[in-house]
C-alpha cells in the first residue's frame, strides 16, 4: 500500500512556483502570484513551536482559515482559492513538534516543506 497516491502529489514539472520567501508569503501575496499565473505558491517560514500552540479557526467575515496563536497572532491564512496550490513551510529541529504542526495544517494546504537546514537557531536546535 502506498501512503501517498500519486494524484494526490503536488506535480512540480513545468509549473511556475512562487518560491517561499520571509514577510512577504503571506496569503494575499500568495493570491496575486496565483492570479498573475503562479501554479504553486508557498508561504514563509513558520516554525513549529509557535505553530503547535494555534488554534484553527474559520474566519467567516474573511472566508479564510486562521491559525491563530495564544498570543492572539495569526501566524498563518489560508483560504479556498489556493487550497490545492499552497505548500506550508515548516521550520523544525524535533520531528515529534513536527509532525504534530503536520496534523494541524494538512488538511488546509497542498504540501508541507519541511526546512532543517536554516541556520537560525530554532531550526538546528531542539527548544
Amino acid at each position: 500500500n502506498e501512503l501517498i497516491k500519486k494524484s494526490d502529489m503536488l506535480e512540480y514539472r513545468g509549473k511556475v512556483v512562487l518560491a517561499p520567501m520571509v514577510r512577504i508569503g503571506k496569503l494575499p501575496t500568495r493570491l496575486l502570484a496565483l492570479e498573475y499565473g503562479a501554479d504553486i505558491v508557498y508561504g514563509e517560514e513558520i516554525i513549529d513551536h509557535r505553530m503547535v500552540l494555534c488554534q484553527r479557526m474559520e474566519n467567516e467575515v474573511l472566508q479564510t482559515v486562521d491559525f491563530v496563536h495564544p498570543s492572539g497572532q495569526c501566524l498563518f491564512r489560508t483560504c479556498k482559492l489556493e487550497r490545492n496550490r499552497v505548500v506550508f513551510q515548516l521550520g523544525t529541529a524535533d520531528p515529534g513538534r513536527a509532525v504534530k504542526t503536520a496534523q494541524l495544517i494538512e488538511k488546509d494546504v497542498a504540501g508541507i516543506d519541511i526546512n532543517m537546514g536554516c541556520p537560525k537557531k530554532f531550526s538546528v536546535e531542539v527548544l
